[in-house]
């Protein structure tokens, strides 16, 4: 099980990255907002490269969503103390994994075996 201490520490890390990705989520709402302004004025190429730039944004916007669900439902188990066990199983998950990727919700064993079934 993990310590408080390790828990204190992932859920800082946690909120450092969410906070990330919200200023980073305003800034492309604020950046794409200014290209559609200047979008009125230009031309064809304009548009077409405009078009890209968005497509590519919109593609960026919707992982830093996920990522932000992934952050948010980390947070709320470790609100209501089940944090670090495996949505599968329900062993705990190794403190090195949560470390690495503190949004994980399975254990080795079980992404394994989840993922052997795929292929």
């Amino acid at each position: 099980m993990l310590s408080q201490e390790t828990i204190e520490k992932i859920k800082a890390k946690l909120v450092e990255e969410k906070i990330k990705i919200l200023k980073r989520l305003q800034k492309e709402t604020e950046e794409r907002n200014r290209l559609r302004d200047k979008q009125a004025v230009g031309d064809e190429a304009d548009s077409a490269t405009q078009l890209e730039l968005e497509n590519i944004s919109n593609v960026l916007s919707s992982m830093d969503a996920a990522r932000l669900r992934q952050i948010e439902e980390a947070l709320r188990r470790i609100e209501e103390g089940t944090y670090g066990l495996c949505e599968v199983c329900g062993e705990p998950i190794e403190e090195a994994r949560l470390l690495a990727q503190p949004f994980a919700t399975k254990c080795i064993y079980c992404l394994e075996t989840e993922e052997k079934k795929r292929y």
